[in-house]
């Protein structure tokens, strides 16, 4: 089985998680400050859904599949990632 990330996680497989579009579902949505991003990773273990990204310098976030929990924001120790309302 393939993971987006580096590290496993029992719970983790995007095969069976990316499923269903829950991002109708969702009234906040995160974003990520890029030059802020330290690359730390913490933010993709925290995710439940698995849908953060390593876009290379930073970390993104697959907004076809955030159901928009904050985790990410929240776990973040550098405070790269902001929730927003979603429009």
């Amino acid at each position: 089985m393939q993971f987006k990330t580096k590290l496993d996680a029992a719970w983790a497989y995007p095969t069976k998680l990316f499923v269903v579009n829950v991002s109708e579902w969702r009234y906040m949505k995160p974003v990520v400050k890029r030059a802020k991003c330290c690359h730390c990773e913490i933010c993709s273990l925290y995710c439940p859904t698995g849908c953060i990204e390593d876009m290379g310098n930073y970390f993104g976030v697959d907004l076809d599949h955030c159901k928009g929990c904050g985790l990410c924001a929240k776990t973040c120790p550098v405070h790269a990632i902001k929730m927003v309302m979603e429009v």
